[in-house]
């Protein structure tokens, strides 16, 4: 395994996401390609080198497991070295030895994403049960993204998100209450008698409502006649 520190390479946190991960990668990617690149060729070639090292490891859960333990293991025996040498001058009580070994202090907004946007991503858990550290774990995690994606937008990347199962629900559901919503509002004697007096006086508009009606019935009746085919 190399040496590099694979996050500092993909300009991310240690606590951050697959999709953080995928995200990043993508965008150093399209960044550093030798075929786009402005600068020195052989610079581009051997960041895309690291980038792809870096990327293979913490995109694959085991390797990514893995390679935090050895992190981890490394960052403190660091730590026990540089307290050992500084002993006789200072002296650091277990709390602030425990803060230290858990956290990596970084200046970039990517991997301090708190001081991005001023917020903190840190929150003590400690008598928290099982599913409220799961329900703040998950806020923090939303947080984390959209700082990420707003230190994108702020360096002048535009940000393409991919459509999951859960994005397009959510797409269906708002087109859905928008529907209701306007549907609702529609039926309001004051709206409803306004569009029933310009659909009698305007044949432009009257035939664009008879048109989209009828777009919709022979829908409508297409996937009753599947339904009654099926059952």
């Amino acid at each position: 395994m190399s040496n590099l520190n694979y996050y500092e390479i993909l300009e991310v946190n240690e606590n951050a996401s697959i999709e953080v991960i995928d995200k990043a990668y993508r965008v150093l990617a399209k960044k550093y390609h030798p075929d786009v690149y402005e600068g020195d060729k052989k610079q581009a070639e051997a960041m895309m080198q690291k980038l792809n090292e870096a990327y293979d490891v913490l995109s694959d859960e085991n390797k990514r497991s893995n390679y935090d333990a050895i992190l981890k293991r490394k960052k403190q025996i660091e730590l026990e070295k540089s307290i050992t040498e500084n002993k006789k001058n200072s002296s650091i009580d277990s709390q602030n030895f425990n803060n230290i070994n858990s956290q990596t202090e970084t200046d970039t907004p990517l991997n301090n994403p708190a001081k991005y946007n001023k917020e903190k991503f840190v929150v003590d858990t400690t008598y928290m049960d099982e599913k409220q550290k799961r329900k703040i774990k998950k806020k923090l995690q939303e947080r984390y993204v959209e700082a990420y994606d707003n230190y994108l937008r702020s360096r002048g990347y535009k940000l393409r998100y991919k459509w999951t199962p859960k994005r397009f629900l959510k797409a269906i559901l708002i087109v859905a209450f928008s529907i209701l919503i306007l549907t609702l509002i529609f039926f309001l004697p004051p709206v409803h008698n306004y569009f029933v007096s310009v659909y009698e006086s305007n044949p432009i508009f009257k035939m664009t409502v008879d048109l989209i009606s009828s777009f919709f019935s022979a829908i409508i009746t297409t996937f009753s006649s599947i339904f009654d085919s099926i059952f």
